[in-house]
């Protein structure tokens, strides 16, 4: 066992994060065309439904400005200033603010200024300045306001230790909900609000009714399934007896089933635990590094949690073991997917605190433990996203093309399995190629059929290519090849895609295909491809680990970028499991994560990148990439190259 600050490997970086202070670095916002404004705001809706916050605020805000004279639309600014909250942006949501304040003229402008307002102190820990706006907002507006008014309105009560206003206003928006579906999750709202803010042990207030009084004795039941000494099942019988038919029956903890959490205290430890010798330990050395950077940057030392380090590379349940038997609160790991389920077949009875393992482990559909998270970089997610963003691109009709061996099956899998729910995209073939090959004109030539082989040439040099018409082929052809493969594959399978095509098309990857390491790439230009929001606006939300990377960690940070990241967000994860069961994401280095609640996978919402001029810029939805003019291999009769 180590304490993480006694690393050799992060004196530097504590030296890096001491001299350069604990700054926010503004995000790098896309470049918009210039279209309507309604259409704008539309496109900024359907960002902030996707959890893209900082895409929606730039449209919202390029939508707003509504000329020298007209001034800004107050509406759409303040929406505008919502997302630039939502991303962590505080400053920029000032900004919105305070150029609409005084031209606020309806009662759902009102009502956004309130929730901003609102919501902007809630993020900077000052609950009772939220209150007042928020029970000043106007209810006199469209229903899907009100709703968040009332919601945010009941998080800054109960933060506030106003727990019985706060249920009452919880209660008020589910009177407004219409769908089963949306009613429960304001019960679950409510309950992870009253968990994360404790009522106290008192007896209730004079006027409280009995379903209120179930609300208020509930929480305290579930933060003590987790104490050995509690006597749980006898407080859940006693609870439902004395409130039958109450909704709040849906969280209490049964076992084997709940995932629960239990709340950090003052002497609460975080284990780490990384296979730190043998063929895994660069990997998982830059986890390591990453996840001290966000330790180091979470606050001052006298307040931060402290952080053991075991090494699993002796026995993964051993260690975790040793963890638990030196009183850690959550364990972080294991890293490998054998050492995963090595600790859980372990644990036969369930896992005694909140486990992050750092992988995917436990086959599709299984029933995972009771306090067992699983946080990956899964290539499957990706994949999913991809065959998404191709759907929101418009193509209708592609190939595709995999390794061999199990990596390539799973991606495979998990992408033909996403086409088919969109129900909207074809893939005409798709190819599995040896990746050690160093020609991929076979599985080529069989994913493009008839649309291949434009860069043939006849056995008799002297003759003519057989003509063929690029305008014709791109018509009814392929409108995207998606390619699974490694950055040196991708570099060799793009080249000879356009060499195979009378006209070019969108290619799209897993983030495999690019390593972040790389100066320019010009043989990858217009690939388009899922990438960490750290990468793909160099160090945004951790400039300190951006720098000391750059700096004196350069030479051996080749291939493990994003493993750096991958460990920062999961400190940030582990902090959050510690606190209780109230929080379930966050805007992260990799990436907006969200846990699941029905299963504990970790969910992770990608940005996409797209390259220009060999380097990664950001792609928003709706950004052509399938060019409206074929361009031609020779032989073919559109425009030349």
């Amino acid at each position: 066992m180590l304490h993480v600050w006694l690393h050799r490997g992060q004196a530097g970086l504590r030296a890096a994060l001491i001299a350069l202070g604990l700054g926010t670095a503004l995000h790098a916002v896309p470049t918009v065309r210039a279209q309507p404004a309604d259409v704008v705001a539309e496109h900024a809706a359907s960002l902030a439904a996707a959890g893209r916050h900082l895409e929606a605020a730039a449209r919202y805000e390029q939508a707003a400005k509504r000329g020298f004279l007209s001034g800004w639309d107050a509406r759409l600014a303040l929406l505008a200033a919502r997302e630039y909250a939502a991303a962590g942006e505080f400053n920029e949501a000032d900004r919105m603010v305070d150029k609409v304040r005084n031209r606020v003229r309806t009662d759902e402008e009102r009502a956004l200024l309130a929730l901003v307002e609102g919501g902007l102190a809630l993020d900077r820990g000052d609950a009772s300045a939220a209150v007042v706006p928020l029970r000043a907002a106007p209810m006199s507006v469209p229903t899907d306001v009100a709703v968040d008014v009332l919601e945010m309105r009941g998080r800054a009560e109960i933060a506030t230790g106003q727990h019985v206003a706060g249920i009452r206003t919880f209660e008020a928006r589910g009177a407004l909900l219409t769908d089963d579906a949306a009613r429960r999750e304001n019960e679950r709202r409510l309950f992870d609000e009253l968990v994360l803010h404790l009522p106290a042990a008192v007896p209730a207030p004079a006027g409280t009714s009995q379903r209120e009084r179930g609300w208020l004795e509930l929480p305290g039941i579930v933060a003590s399934a987790g104490t050995p000494t509690s006597q749980t099942a006898f407080r859940v019988r006693d609870w439902l007896l004395q409130h039958p038919d109450h909704p709040g029956a849906a969280f209490l903890p049964r076992a084997g089933s709940a995932v629960l959490t239990v709340p950090m205290g003052a002497d609460a430890s975080i284990a780490l635990l990384l296979p730190l010798a043998g063929r895994q330990e660069a990997a998982a050395s830059a986890v390591r590094d990453g996840f001290a950077a966000s330790w180091f940057a979470s606050g001052s030392g006298d307040t931060r949690t402290r952080v053991d380090v075991y090494d699993t590379s002796a026995g993964a349940a051993a260690a975790y073991q040793r963890a638990i038997a030196d009183g850690a609160s959550v364990v972080v790991g294991p890293l490998l997917k054998e050492d995963v389920l090595a600790v859980v077949n372990a644990q036969p009875s369930g896992l005694p605190v909140p486990t992050l393992a750092l992988n995917s482990a436990l086959p599709e559909g299984a029933m995972p433990p009771a306090f067992l998270f699983q946080f990956a970089l899964d290539p499957e997610q990706e994949a999913r996203a991809v065959a998404r963003r191709i759907g929101e691109d418009g193509l209708v009709r592609g190939i595709a093309l995999f390794p061999e061996g199990a990596w390539g099956q799973r991606v495979h899998a998990a992408f033909v399995d996403e086409l088919q729910r969109l129900g909207t995209v074809t893939l005409t073939s798709a190819q599995f190629y040896a990746p050690d090959a160093k020609d991929f004109s076979g599985p080529l030539r069989a994913a493009l059929g008839r649309f291949g082989g434009a860069g043939d040439r006849r056995a008799d040099r002297s003759k003519p290519p057989p003509a063929r018409n690029a305008v014709a082929e791109q018509a009814v052809g392929p409108q995207f090849a998606f390619i699974a493969a490694s950055s040196a594959n991708a570099r060799a399978i793009r080249p000879q895609l356009r060499f195979q095509m009378t006209y070019d098309l969108a290619v799209y990857s897993t983030s495999d295909a690019w390593e972040p390491s790389a100066h320019t790439v010009a043989d990858l230009e217009g690939l388009v491809f899922p990438e960490m929001p750290w990468l793909l606006y160099s160090g945004q939300g951790a400039p300190e680990l951006w720098d000391a990377i750059n700096a004196e960690w350069s030479a051996r940070v080749r291939g493990r970028l994003r493993l750096f990241a991958f460990g920062y967000d999961a400190f940030r994860l582990a902090q959050q499991l510690g606190r209780g069961p109230g929080v379930a994401g966050l805007n992260g280095l990799t990436g907006t994560l969200e846990i699941q609640r029905g299963d504990g996978h970790v969910h992770r919402s990608l940005q996409f990148a797209r390259i220009e001029g060999g380097k990664p810029q950001p792609a928003p939805p709706g950004l052509s990439v399938f060019p409206a003019t074929p361009l031609t291999n020779p032989g073919g009769t559109g425009l030349p190259r």
